[in-house]
């Protein structure tokens, strides 16, 4: 049985998602640029504010809060991956499933776990050994929020207001000596 999904207006939810038997759901830089644009067209449709992302080789994580009752982020996720495998079978002669399942959804209700939660995400790349920092990673929105890339994905003002400043949400994303505890 599946387990019912609370969906609904001014809610928060960490989307996550990998490759079936944990292959890789991004071949190349173009790959993740196209999820990246389709990301951006179907927020826009559906009102759905991102707030972190991170797209890694075999799996990729969205914070997002979804905005009205009337598009449910069960819409927005669906439609995103569909038109992603649609181009990513096209491309690649590839058939079959690409994603390991239904996108796991956990939804996050005390604003206290949002800056926990952001951390968590944008450390991915670190945590796996790709880069050294989280400023460089392209793939998810770390530069954005520092100001080192113009990115129009995330409503950044919107993610500083989780923190006590801007300086504050800077040294708490990049301190590497603060770990995050809660498994989101």
């Amino acid at each position: 049985m599946d387990k019912t999904r609370n969906y609904y207006k001014n809610t928060y939810h960490h989307l996550y998602n990998r490759g079936a038997n944990k292959a890789l759901i991004f071949y190349e830089r173009e790959n993740y640029l196209y999820f990246l644009k389709r990301m951006k067209f179907y927020s826009d449709k559906y009102s759905i504010k991102i707030l972190s992302y991170c797209l890694m080789p075999n799996h990729f994580h969205i914070f997002l809060e979804q905005t009205t009752n009337q598009y449910p982020v069960s819409i927005f996720i669906s439609n995103l991956l569909n038109s992603y495998v649609k181009s990513f079978n096209k491309k690649y002669a590839h058939s079959g499933t690409l994603f390991e399942g239904k996108t796991k959804s956990k939804m996050i209700e005390d604003e206290s776990y949002f800056i926990w939660g952001i951390k968590y995400i944008l450390e991915n790349p670190v945590k796996a050994n790709l880069v050294s920092n989280i400023l460089d990673w392209e793939f998810s929105n770390a530069k954005d929020l520092f100001g080192k890339r113009s990115g129009n994905l995330t409503d950044i003002n919107y993610v500083e207001s989780f923190f006590q400043s801007r300086n504050n949400m800077i040294n708490f994303l990049m301190d590497s000596s603060i770990t995050v505890t809660y498994e989101f």
